[in-house]
């Protein structure tokens, strides 16, 4: 094994007292389900991430909404008539907005919605200075990020329905129609400004990606996965995401004979070197930096951004065992899952309580009684 390698003011109201981790998941607000094991919390990311003890935080696998690309449906309408439907509201792709039929206010701070790709990168560098600020200094942090285009539709609403969570207005990108945004990486980079060390750049083969209608371009198959840390030394143990030889070649074939040298290693590889007593095995190779997984099945309706393999990887490479794994975007909790298969504890938040439900029978656990149902006609958005 082997273990290398200022916050701005409160966004959306007042923070709640920093609290040790098992004082904050009895006594939080955030908190919608707690276990042994696992806590779910609802909340904006920074808002949670605010209440958290410090360095308390071993590693963090996460897939934020991508930008412009889905509505989560996390929008709220407050004050107006009860029984108003809000027919005329175009609200978009807006944080804010009225109905003009009884005076509600619309409110969305869902990231992903921001008017512009920089807007969105600051949401995602404050998010960040609070993960910071959690995290061990051993910690690692292993983010998913998709990219989008430049299109021509960009600034006009949709005028029909377009696929499941597609929203109805894209803000006009910073470049010109067709142009590929780069989001992952211009994220990747704002972070490093902020003294994030990228230690790694993942491409995430997607054999069986969905088709796309463009003619123009090559089909897109793949997405980024970094690996950031806090310092040169971290928390990496490389043995459980080894891949083992599966060839059908005879020893006799794989054996290495010859040289002069007192340090050569002879006999059949791999081998993972010398020590006292002789050559050692190594239990596999290195994984390396392309990982073809297919992706995941949506579940209760909401689509699933990574297949289960893929944090199962992240964290049996970046978590100790027993550490506690944190997702602040964790939708129906795929990340939960794999910390639970691997013996971690799991800490997930989102801000829609409905993704909630859908991550309990994701992960075979039953609702308390006694927490708050997901059921809230406050939540529902605009036709």
């Amino acid at each position: 094994m082997t273990r290398r390698a200022q916050r701005g003011p409160h966004e959306h109201g007042i923070a709640s007292p920093r609290l040790s981790m098992d004082e904050h998941a009895s006594a939080s607000p955030y908190v919608w389900h707690r276990t042994a094991d696992v806590t779910l919390c609802v909340g904006d990311a920074h808002d949670v991430l605010a209440s958290l003890p410090d360095v308390s935080v071993d590693c963090v696998v996460t897939s934020p909404p991508y930008w412009r690309l889905r509505d989560y449906g996390t929008g709220r309408w407050s004050g107006g008539e009860p029984g108003c439907l809000h027919p005329h509201a175009a609200v978009g792709m807006a944080t804010t907005g009225t109905c003009v039929d009884c005076g509600a206010g619309w409110d969305d701070v869902q990231l992903g919605r921001e008017p512009t790709a920089a807007e969105y990168i600051d949401r995602l560098r404050t998010v960040f200075a609070d993960l910071a600020r959690v995290l061990v200094p051993t910690g690692t942090v292993w983010l998913n990020l998709g990219d989008s285009y430049a299109a021509n539709s960009d600034g006009y609403r949709c005028g029909r329905p377009g696929h499941p969570g597609q929203p109805n207005y894209r803000p006009r990108a910073d470049r010109s129609d067709k142009n590929l945004l780069g989001m992952p990486w211009r994220t990747a980079f704002a972070l490093q400004d902020d003294g994030w060390i990228l230690r790694n750049a993942v491409v995430w083969h997607k054999p069986h990606a969905v088709p796309t209608p463009a003619r123009d371009r090559l089909a897109c198959h793949h997405e980024m996965l970094f690996l950031l840390v806090r310092q040169e030394r971290y928390y990496f143990d490389l043995d459980p995401i080894r891949q083992p030889y599966t060839g059908d070649r005879a020893l006799s074939r794989r054996a290495h004979r010859g040289g002069t040298k007192p340090t050569t290693a002879t006999g059949t590889w791999p081998l993972r070197g010398l020590d006292s007593t002789g050559p050692t095995r190594v239990p596999g190779r290195n994984p390396g930096d392309v990982w073809t997984l297919p992706t995941g099945a949506p579940h209760g309706g909401r689509p699933v951004s990574f297949p289960l393999e893929l944090p199962v990887r992240c964290i049996a490479a970046g978590c100790p065992p027993g550490g506690l794994v944190l997702d602040p975007f964790c939708g129906a909790s795929t990340t939960g899952l794999a910390a639970r298969q691997l013996g971690r504890r799991y800490l997930g938040i989102d801000l829609n309580p409905d993704f909630h439900g859908i991550a309990l029978a994701h992960l075979g656990l039953s609702k308390n009684a006694s927490e708050p149902s997901t059921e809230d006609p406050s939540h529902r958005g605009p036709p």
